[in-house]
């Protein structure tokens, strides 16, 4: 009995057509089984999709996380980005998560952050989530959104399992490109505004042999050491130019071990498949070549690649058109709101977004702490969804700073909660007073700024004042 309903499952009844001379396919009607009925929902595992999650969870919602790897961490494991930046003082649930890091030996200090083992946090994370009773499917897609009259009931997905349903009474979209909400037909911008240009897309990569290689200081001096090298093992292009933001060598808590920030491919649309698909060859290309090279500067001669990650690491891609659109007049001038759920202190880091122009954009530019509204996870025109992470309301600069993992963990918490507060009183998020939900997340222990003087949260966070190189 089971066989047969796997057969008829496996193989519907949906007529198809070629059409349009081979250029389109004709699908008719279909009905998709409903397979869970949850009060919050997140698509994506990543750093803020984790954060949203346990928050949801904790908050005593239903909740289901959606990953399409094959581990929870996102950009962390499956795209072993370190450090963990500008996670300082954002309580509750990225606190707690630094705590079990560090019960793990899986937390080492490195200059101004901190690097955490990316094996140990996929572990770390299964077992938090399993603490909270929040559910996650792996190898699952998010594929389209569910809208009635305005409102996302919930998604459909695509797995071995076929093609399926699920609903919510919330939906939070923690895709990092705001896919779902994207679907759903909410505006976005994409790039810098002149051209739609992203910032370049980075495969990070582990190395062993390290041996006496010193905790780097500065990314000019590791460059200055590569055109030397070069001189001696032969000329190889670098992907990138003397800048302030690349190239890193980032030490993690195993001895002898780092992460490397380093190679670079430009001009590719985070939104095309096959883009994405050359961008990783190229970039994989990329990092065993600069392992030539960095074998031949000071103290790396035994340096080898541990391994490449498995998703190529995107900077930029939506930005979705929210109730309010956080600027860079924000982040410099260091402003507070009533609705404010969490901040950030990381610099505007705008890698080159095209390197064959004649301007330069790669810069670091200082900012003051800054509050991130709660009206920038609001999609305008959506009703029952939030996003949280690097999709959310604002421009080309100020994402160049909100985008780290910290700040974005410190938005998948507040939409969490707010998700789940909403679906207790059965109503849409928006629905949910800002400063309400600020209170509240407070109440929880959620580092806020408080009204304090810029240099004394700088002090608070890092233990002095903090000057951007």
């Amino acid at each position: 009995m089971n066989q047969t309903k796997e057969t008829a499952r496996s193989s519907p009844a949906h007529p198809r057509q070629v059409a349009a001379g081979n250029a389109v396919v004709l699908e008719a009607p279909r009905r998709t089984p409903v397979v869970a009925d949850v009060d919050v929902l997140v698509v994506g595992g990543g750093p803020a999709g984790v954060a949203a999650t346990l928050a949801a969870a904790q908050s005593g919602a239903r909740t289901l996380c959606l990953e399409r790897h094959g581990m929870l961490g996102g950009v962390w494991t499956a795209g072993l980005l370190n450090p963990l930046f500008d996670a300082f003082g954002k309580g509750w649930i990225v606190q707690a998560l630094i705590d079990r890091l560090i019960a793990a030996q899986a937390w080492r200090k490195w200059n101004w952050t901190h690097t955490f083992d990316t094996e140990a946090m996929k572990l770390v994370l299964e077992e938090m989530f399993t603490e909270a009773r929040a559910e996650w499917w792996y190898y699952t897609t998010c594929v389209d959104a569910i809208v009635e009259a305005g409102r996302i009931r919930g998604v459909v997905v695509e797995s071995k399992s076929g093609r399926e349903a699920v609903l919510a009474k919330v939906v939070i979209d923690c895709s990092g490109d705001g896919d779902l909400v994207a679907r759903a037909g909410a505006g976005f911008d994409l790039g810098r505004q002149s051209d739609g240009l992203c910032q370049p897309m980075t495969l990070m990569f582990e190395v062993d042999g390290l041996g006496a290689f010193p905790e780097q200081q500065s990314s000019e001096v590791l460059y200055d050491h590569l055109q030397e090298a070069m001189a001696r093992v032969g000329k190889v292009e670098l992907p990138f130019g003397r800048a302030k933001n690349v190239p890193w060598i980032i030490h993690l808590p195993q001895a002898g071990s780092g992460a490397v920030q380093a190679t670079h491919v430009y001009r590719v649309n985070a939104l095309d498949s096959r883009a994405l698909t050359q961008a990783t060859v190229e970039a994989r290309r990329q990092a065993h070549e600069l392992v030539k090279v960095l074998r031949a500067t000071p103290h790396l001669q035994d340096l080898r690649i541990r391994q490449t990650a498995a998703a190529i690491g995107v900077r930029e891609a939506r930005r979705i058109r929210g109730r309010y659109c956080l600027g860079s007049e924000d982040i410099t001038a260091g402003r507070r709101f009533a609705d404010g759920v969490t901040f950030g202190t990381f610099p505007v880091d705008v890698h080159e977004v095209n390197p064959d122009d004649k301007v330069r954009s790669s810069r670091i530019s200082s900012t003051q702490p800054y509050e991130i509204p709660y009206r920038c996870l609001l999609p305008l025109g959506l009703e029952g969804v939030l996003v949280a992470g690097r999709c959310i309301s604002g421009t080309h600069e100020a994402h160049a700073s909100y985008r780290v993992t910290g700040t974005c963990m410190g938005m998948g918490q507040a939409a969490g909660l707010a998700a789940a507060m909403a679906a207790a009183e059965n109503v849409g998020p928006d629905r949910i007073p800002g400063a309400v939900l600020k209170a509240e997340l407070a109440r929880r222990g959620v580092g806020l700024l408080d009204g304090k003087a810029p240099e004394a949260i700088v002090g608070d966070l890092y233990g002095e004042k903090l000057v951007w190189h």
